[in-house]
């Protein structure tokens, strides 16, 4: 005859209450993405600009709007690790 504790599964149903903990990692991986989305915005508008012949127009352009996005990609990925 086999008995199972009730103990048992409810300890196996019962998503971790703890946090999980950020690691070194992670936050350089934070970091690398943000200034990677800046400068794919900035080479962009500095191929744009030759291109166009508009010289620094599309360069801050582009900067600004990698600016924009990657603080919108900080401030979630913030948010999730709340």
């Amino acid at each position: 005859m086999v008995v199972f504790s009730s103990k048992m599964t409810n300890e196996s149903e019962k998503p971790s209450a703890k946090k999980p903990e950020k690691s070194p990692m992670a936050m350089a991986g934070a970091g690398f993405e943000f200034v990677s989305s800046i400068a794919l915005f900035v080479v962009g508008g500095y191929y744009l600009d030759e291109y166009l012949k508009t010289e620094p127009l599309w360069l801050l352009i582009g900067f600004f709007l990698g600016f924009v996005l990657a603080f919108y990609s900080l401030i979630k990925r913030a948010k999730e690790n709340e």
